[in-house]
């Protein structure tokens, strides 16, 4: 039993998506703890909301790259089908509806009433 490449794809985005997210939140952390503890100074929450905004950002561009990718793939493979039934020979056009009215439609013909056409 088989999984969709999809499905792979998606777990692989959600991981590097946390760790996107967390890369640099840590790293910010870490950052303003040694500023803080070297120079007397208050900059871990400051570096705590910067790595907040970058992680989010970071995230952002990397889930829209992701889906634009798999709208573009979706689309190519919708092309490559199309065209795979158009050159197929065994693929023929729809009929044409006939000139031979039905059953009703003769009779009313017939009696005056003006049947459809």
């Amino acid at each position: 039993m088989g999984y969709k490449k999809s499905v792979f794809q998606s777990l692989a985005m959600v991981t590097q998506l946390g760790l996107c997210v967390v890369t640099p939140i840590l790293f910010c952390v870490f950052a303003g703890n040694y500023i803080d503890s070297r120079y007397g100074t208050k900059t871990l929450v400051f570096l705590l909301i910067l790595g907040t905004l970058g992680g989010g950002r970071g995230a952002y561009v990397m889930a829209k790259r992701f889906i634009d990718r798999q709208a573009k793939e979706e689309e190519q493979e919708r092309a490559r089908l199309i065209e795979s039934v158009l050159q197929d020979p065994s693929v023929t056009r729809p009929k044409t509806p006939g000139r031979i009215r039905s059953g009703r439609e003769q009779t009313d013909a017939a009696k005056g009433r003006g049947g459809t056409t």
